[in-house]
């Protein structure tokens, strides 16, 4: 895969909407998808004591696992797809891995429905070094 757009998801409708645009995106470009999802590190003592750091990593994972499965889902077979978990700081994540894949653009919509700008999508503004298309909803 060479020409890709990056697709940051959460799980939220407004994030499926940025799917549906860049799989329409997509279509008429030839491009293909990457859905990516940032999960938190969890770096408390008390956290990790009390539930234990495999359980967290593995409740992590299934969480990751379940929203990219619902991202893929809406894209209905009509684009190529890569799926991808990273764990940090959200904005930070999503540049960092448009820059280290290359992409063409990121596709992106703000978690709260009445917001047009979040902290994360107005981070990824600020920091990104592709084009980012910023849904509204």
């Amino acid at each position: 895969m060479q020409n890709i757009f990056l697709v940051p998801v959460d799980g939220s409708e407004q994030c499926l909407t940025a799917v549906d645009h860049a799989v329409e995106a997509a279509l008429v470009s030839g491009y293909a998808i990457q859905l990516l999802n940032v999960q938190p590190r969890i770096h408390t003592q008390y956290a990790q004591t009390k539930v234990g750091k495999k359980t967290l990593e593995s409740y992590k994972k299934e969480t990751s696992d379940r929203i990219l499965y619902q991202a893929e889902a809406r894209t209905k077979g009509r684009v190529e797809v890569v799926c991808k978990t990273r764990w940090g700081i959200p904005a930070e994540e999503i540049c960092e891995e448009a820059r280290g894949i290359a992409v063409k653009g990121i596709f992106l919509a703000p978690r709260k429905p009445n917001k047009k700008l979040g902290s994360v999508t107005y981070k990824v503004l600020q920091k990104s070094t592709v084009p980012v298309t910023v849904i509204p909803v």
